[in-house]
């Protein structure tokens, strides 16, 4: 499953060189894969407005029970997530 973080355009070769007048952008996904590793996806731009649906926001939360912070992932700021620290 991907936690989509966000969607943008950008070049292809991006880096510390620079790039020429006519290079074109590419839409491109960012997200956390199952394992939790950061990742990116060159996408279309039909999935790319899909997605732009799916995104997920990275809010710090405090557990009320036993008063320890985490970070979650979520798409309002009503949405909740179960501690994880927490069983």
């Amino acid at each position: 499953m991907k936690r989509i973080v966000s969607v943008s355009k950008t070049y292809i070769h991006r880096g510390i060189h620079s790039h020429r007048k006519n290079t074109r952008k590419r839409w491109f996904i960012y997200y956390y894969d199952d394992e939790g590793n950061f990742r990116t996806e060159q996408v279309n731009w039909l999935q790319a407005l899909y997605y732009k649906t799916q995104k997920r926001h990275r809010v710090r939360l405090i557990c009320v029970d036993c008063e320890r912070s985490f970070i979650g992932l979520v798409r309002s700021e009503t949405e909740e997530v179960p501690c994880p620290y927490c069983d």
